[in-house]
């Protein structure tokens, strides 16, 4: 007959037989091993235990990291509060919603599904993990534009105030780009523009990113249908008013949906060097074509030329890095680009 005894390690197999000669005497004699499985390649040990256990122990580098940065109480001070005495805090759900998406979930119901894992809310030091009802009480509580601003907007500003100060600064990457849902046709912001693919359904945000951290510093979530231009220097505009004044922009680095002529002049007025996709209008065709004082490059099969050029709307004449392709040697690259500095 045997038993079995739960301790902090493990299971103890407690056996109420004298021991053999056989048995080993390196360890007390009323100790056996676990349980050993072997499948022809390798040996599998088996064990058991009541004490509480998790598939989701990875996330404990996440939790440690929230909790030397504090991270909660920051959550507190910027997320619209609820009002339920018995309602899951706004923090809690949040840091929950997180969690989720790094442990692969896609939809609110996974996220929720996390509810079954004992550790969890203890390794994020949370109450527990929010139902998908709860998760979708709160995100309804982002009702509006400014209120918006003023949670993400703080948040972000949190994220680039504990970077520290380069001399040589940092390179901010603007882009506008495409988020596909075409099959949200219930998701406000949802609607058919053009994408790289063609006309699809989705959103068009426009996103900021510090190169040298890797941080994202800003994200606007724009309907499918707008304009490449559309709110970019509002944005622009917000993101710089964010920055800490000991971090400085050395380069702005952007696609062709910022080629615009007032977003260019506020770079200008703001004495911030830039280096902007240029959009590919007629004009700018013919002076490619024009053009024949080429450079090689390093890079086989690509040249590069130097141009001052006045665009369609531009107020005055700028500098223009041309650059061409040899379709045998680069077939995947684009056709026409050039860019402004």
């Amino acid at each position: 007959m045997q038993l079995q005894k739960v301790t902090a390690q493990g299971v103890l197999v407690v056996s109420m037989k004298k021991p053999t000669k056989h048995a080993d005497v390196s360890v007390p004699q009323t100790v056996t091993e676990f349980i050993k499985v072997h499948n022809g390649q390798e040996t599998i040990q088996i064990g058991f235990s009541d004490q509480r256990i998790s598939g989701h122990a990875g996330l404990s580098a996440f939790g440690s990291f929230l909790h030397w940065h504090r991270f909660r109480s920051v959550l507190q001070g910027l997320l619209p509060q609820r009002t339920s005495p018995n309602a899951t805090p706004s923090e809690d759900l949040s840091l929950s919603f997180m969690t989720g998406i790094l442990a692969g979930a896609k939809k609110l119901a996974q996220v929720a599904h996390l509810r079954a894992d004992p550790l969890l809310p203890q390794l994020l030091g949370i109450e527990r993990v929010g139902s998908q009802s709860a998760y979708s009480r709160f995100f309804q509580s982002f009702t509006s534009a400014p209120a918006n601003t003023q949670c993400f907007g703080g948040l972000w500003r949190w994220c680039v105030e504990r970077l520290a100060g380069r001399r040589e600064g940092y390179t901010l990457d603007l882009d506008s780009t495409d988020l596909l849902h075409e099959d949200g046709y219930q998701k406000e912001g949802v609607a058919t523009g053009h994408t790289a693919q063609g006309p699809k359904r989705g959103y068009h945000p426009l996103l900021a990113v510090l190169a040298e951290a890797k941080l994202v510093a800003g994200f606007w979530l724009r309907p499918g249908n707008s304009r490449c231009d559309t709110n970019v220097i509002g944005f622009t505009q917000e993101l710089l008013a964010r920055l800490p004044h000991w971090l400085r922009i050395s380069l702005v680095r952007a696609d062709a949906g910022f080629c615009y002529e007032p977003w260019l002049q506020l770079l200008e007025e703001r004495s911030l060097a830039y280096i902007v996709v240029g959009r590919m209008y007629q004009p700018v065709r013919s002076l490619i074509r024009k053009t024949t004082r080429w450079e090689a490059t390093e890079l086989s099969g690509t040249e590069v030329a130097e141009a001052v050029h006045e665009g369609w709307g531009w107020q005055k004449p700028r500098r223009v890095v041309l650059i061409r392709h040899q379709r045998s040697e680069r077939p995947d690259a684009a056709s026409f680009r050039y860019e402004l500095s």
